[in-house]
């Protein structure tokens, strides 16, 4: 992604050169912009075929290949910007109505050629690696079909439960047209609590007595269809179990069909495909009969499922009741603890993954029981509820963090972007999208839809700019479930889910989120505070001043309103693109 986004930014850093008013290049300055410019192109279409890779291809080389690039992107971007500004600032200090700026980029000529020459070489070995892209080894078919360890009391969404199970076998009722539609999907983010549910609705006693037959399979991001239809046939036909798991010479998929359409014959049968990636469509069809009802979970909303139910966050009370019986047991919070451990439940945001993972931390942490519980334990849940970055959610984040990277790494490039600049806003707070589209135009995000480059034209009432955010954000929440979303259309919520990417969003410097006095920003590319006093703060601006003022392209301010000066001219920020400083006092 990062070297999709740095290729991006500097061919529009070119492009809005050559085509500015504002500037005139001197010759042969025009040619040399025009090469690296191509050059760019060439290299963009190459990175773009990543989004065109399945989703078992094992990206590590990759995206090593990926960071190398972006970081080659990224030293020739900062040459040039910095070249043309340095002759930019003495005219506009000389003569402030001087328009256009003279520049001179002949001096660049060899660099320029340098990293032509460079980018046509990582193009070629990223292009390779791509062809070569190794495939993520299947699971054994044993462990597809083992769901003993899935704690189906994890989740409390009992409403849901019914609605599911009722549909369910509703479903297995229908006579006719509609009962050849006898799949259900059920989506949601990663954590959300899925599997457990269904895996509630497979252990039911209502369940097991109206399906004869009952098989379930983890399919994840690599199973092929033979796979699946072997491990389905192990669970319906025990006598031939041991056969379909270990006997994989023989993966005639006609044959396959024929034994299992001969063991489903006049039997209802409920087949549960959990972490599906992409829809099979022969294997689909190959279930499409009128006694077997499918329940498919999923991470995505597959567009060709011709049904899906969204499974929801916790509310307020559930997450507080698992958050008890995960650290208390079935009594739950002792009174010593209870608004405490309503407040802490409260910062996991309704994600049963989250509750369960910061449960456990707790009740690691925890020197008591009941009514023992001392003072000790008192202050230590009081910084957990109260502390903004408490080391208990820093831990579970950090923890919880593999099983969310998958949703982000493999998005399309294009959006990863302004996934990670929503990692600069605050948690708990509502999002104007039109920041968002502000932050990503200036930085050369925007640059188009398909084949549609963005400018100002309206479509459906939104310039294309902004149809491009809303378009993401939707796409993000709806399809993705990488967001939480209010029904204001104006407003998306910024859900903790967004922090998770924090990590990964400074991790490659593309923007860091200002913690403390004391951190390291070397090359960082966008700085945010989410509290201003930090850039107020002289070991702050003067450690930015030295690790990152030559490279920081944004400086987004986010905290709350204050009354203390922030220095920025002490920053001596040369390329700075973005600043938002609404809510901050600038020192004059």
């Amino acid at each position: 992604m990062a070297a999709y986004g740095a290729a991006v930014s500097l061919k529009n850093t070119i492009q809005s050169l050559l085509e500015s008013s504002r500037i005139s290049l001197v010759p042969p300055s025009p040619d040399i912009l025009r090469s690296a410019y191509d050059a760019m192109c060439c290299l963009h279409n190459v990175l773009s075929k990543l989004d065109e890779t399945g989703y078992s291809k094992i990206r590590t080389k990759v995206n090593a290949f990926d960071e190398q690039i972006k970081d080659a992107i990224w030293e020739f971007e900062d040459l040039l910007e910095s070249h043309y500004t340095d002759q930019i600032l003495p005219q506009l200090e000389s003569e402030r109505d001087r328009l256009p700026f003279s520049v001179d980029l002949q001096s660049l000529w060899q660099s320029v050629d340098r990293f032509i020459e460079r980018m046509a070489v990582m193009e070629a070995e990223y292009d390779m690696e791509l062809v070569n892209m190794p495939e993520e080894e299947g699971e054994p078919l044993s462990s597809r079909i083992d769901f003993g360890g899935i704690n189906s009391e994890m989740v409390k969404l009992s409403k849901q439960f019914e609605e599911v199970r009722d549909y369910i076998l509703a479903k297995a009722e229908r006579e006719g047209k509609y009962a050849r539609v006898n799949c259900l999907l059920l989506t949601g983010m990663a954590g959300v609590g899925k599997t457990t549910l269904v895996k509630k609705v497979f252990d039911d006693p209502s369940i097991q007595t109206h399906f004869e037959l009952r098989a379930w399979v983890k399919v994840g991001r690599k199973c092929e269809s033979n796979e699946t239809l072997r491990c389905i046939l192990a669970q319906v036909d025990p006598s031939n179990r041991d056969q379909m798991l270990t006997q994989r010479d023989d993966d005639d998929i006609k044959k396959l069909v024929g034994l299992l359409e001969e063991r489903l014959k006049d039997k209802k049968c409920l087949i549960v495909l959990d972490d599906v990636w992409q829809w099979d469509t022969r294997l689909m069809s190959t279930l499409q009969e009128k006694n077997v009802q499918i329940l498919v979970t999923s991470r995505l909303r597959i567009k060709d499922s011709p049904s899906y139910c969204d499974v929801r966050l916790l509310d307020k009370e559930e997450s507080k009741r698992l958050l008890g019986e995960k650290v208390f047991g079935d009594k739950g919070f002792p009174p010593y603890l209870e608004e405490l451990g309503e407040k802490i439940a409260q910062k996991c945001e309704g994600l049963p993954l989250m509750i369960v993972t910061v449960a456990d931390l707790l009740r690691k942490a925890n020197k008591g029981t009941g009514e023992e519980i001392d003072k000790c334990t008192q202050e230590y849940w009081t910084e957990v509820a109260e502390k903004q970055q408490s080391s208990v959610f820093v831990d579970a984040y950090n923890q919880i963090s593999k099983v969310f990277f998958p949703s982000y790494d493999y998005l399309p490039q294009i959006w990863k972007m302004l996934f990670l600049y929503l990692g600069a806003f605050l948690p708990y707070t509502n999002i104007d999208p039109h920041d968002i589209m502000c932050y990503v135009s200036a930085e050369g995000f925007c640059e188009q839809i398909g084949k549609k480059k963005l400018d100002d034209e309206v479509m459906d009432g939104l310039t294309t700019r902004e149809f491009f955010v809303s378009h993401t954000l939707t796409e993000l929440s709806y399809n993705y479930h990488l967001l939480l979303y209010d029904f204001d259309p104006v407003s998306w919520f910024s859900n903790k889910k967004c922090r998770l990417c924090k990590k990964e969003a400074s991790k490659i410097k593309f923007l860091h989120v200002l913690q403390s006095c004391y951190e390291d920003m070397k090359g960082q590319r966008r700085l945010c505070a989410h509290s201003n006093t930090l850039f107020a703060i002289k070991e702050v601006y003067d450690s930015i001043k030295s690790d990152c003022s030559s490279t920081v392209r944004s400086l987004l301010c986010h905290g709350p309103s204050h009354p203390y000066p922030v220095p920025i001219h002490a920053m001596d920020f040369k390329l700075l693109r973005v600043l938002n400083a609404r809510k901050a006092h600038e020192k004059k």
